[in-house]
């Protein structure tokens, strides 16, 4: 179920939910990391979207390293990856159900591919490429 996005906690709440100070909430918000709503007074109103984004975004900076230029990107990935599966999702209804089992086997591997392969030699799988020996010189060779 997706978390709601229906504004209800306010900055200190998200401070205590999150671990993050509550100017650092305000200092991701003005970089656009995250938006929470606002009241009829101007009181941020986060929604429980905003506090996962919030925990991911202190995860990606406390735990992994992540630089905000490097959040930012990652967090406009996970947005259009998820697009992608609601949109493949969408597609896939409009399948029939042996289009759909063939593109499952597809993806799964269970089929060679659109070309044939093998006893019917309509095409040929390239040799593997060949191993090279590596030798590696310590540069004490002697030198005439």
């Amino acid at each position: 179920m997706a978390p709601d996005r229906t504004g209800v906690f306010s900055i200190g709440v998200v401070a205590q939910l999150t671990g993050l100070h509550e100017q650092t909430i305000r200092q991701y918000e003005r970089l656009g990391l995250v938006a929470p709503e606002r009241s009829p007074g101007g009181t941020r109103l986060f929604s429980e979207a905003d506090v996962l984004r919030l925990k991911s975004i202190a995860s990606l900076t406390r735990d992994m390293g992540v630089n905000l230029a490097g959040v930012e990107i990652i967090l406009k990935m996970r947005e259009r990856q998820q697009q992608l599966v609601t949109l493949a999702r969408e597609l896939f209804k409009h399948l029939d159900e042996a289009s759909r089992s063939r593109f499952e086997s597809a993806v799964r591997g269970d089929e060679p591919g659109l070309v044939p392969t093998g006893e019917q030699k309509l095409a040929v799988s390239p040799p593997p490429p060949a191993r090279r020996r590596i030798e590696i010189k310590d540069g004490s060779e002697d030198q005439d």
